[in-house]
């Protein structure tokens, strides 16, 4: 073997090493961030157990929503109950660039992404919602907005859909994956779990 081809070797192995050392962080960090969203999630559904009034919940499901934009690094979302009465999907939290506009905003129930999830109780990603279909684009049209991509999943109660929950827009733009959706529906299932739990003590 030459002097040329070994240092081309030796360069090689260096580069594969580097890469190798490179990817064992990546994974260390992936580790270590899924440790701490297991962690908040055993903390919420703790708090769950513990709300007892209307007023503790609202502040809760906030805190849910939050920690859906946390882990996914999304800049939007909104928590969505269904109001049976008027067969409406009305937004209870939001937060994000229009969260004060949309906060009360009303849509029937079988309408948009978030209105197939919540008559199908099937989580959702949908990458390019402009076309899609099931998408509604009324709400960015009204309020000014832009939906690039979204993830939505239902609240299920014990008979029903009572709510769903929808994280919009990726701070880096990427598209929604399966394990956002994953964690997304384990959020709604807690959420759920304290909407049915206040409303049964109510």
């Amino acid at each position: 073997m030459s002097n040329s081809t070994t240092t081309q070797t030796l360069r090689l192995l260096q580069r594969e090493n580097i890469d190798l050392k490179e990817e064992n962080e990546r994974l260390r960090e992936e580790v270590l961030a899924l440790r701490e969203y297991l962690r908040g999630l055993r903390a919420l559904q703790q708090e769950a157990q513990a709300i007892a009034s209307a007023q503790e919940l609202e502040s809760f499901l906030s805190r849910v929503l939050y920690t859906a934009l946390k882990a996914m690094d999304a800049a939007d979302g909104s928590l969505l109950l269904v109001d049976y009465e008027t067969d409406e999907l009305v937004f209870a939290v939001v937060k994000g660039t229009i969260q004060s506009k949309l906060r009360g905003y009303r849509i029937p129930k079988a309408t948009g992404v978030a209105g197939w999830v919540a008559t199908h109780a099937e989580a959702l990603i949908v990458d390019r919602p402009r076309l899609d279909d099931r998408f509604y684009p009324r709400i960015d049209e009204t309020f000014g907005f832009e939906t690039t991509s979204l993830v939505c999943a239902p609240l299920l109660g014990q008979d029903k859909v009572i709510g769903v929950i929808e994280v919009l827009n990726k701070f880096s733009q990427q598209a929604f994956n399966e394990v956002d959706l994953d964690l997304l529906t384990i959020l709604a299932h807690i959420a759920a779990e304290a909407i049915e739990r206040v409303e049964g003590e109510g």
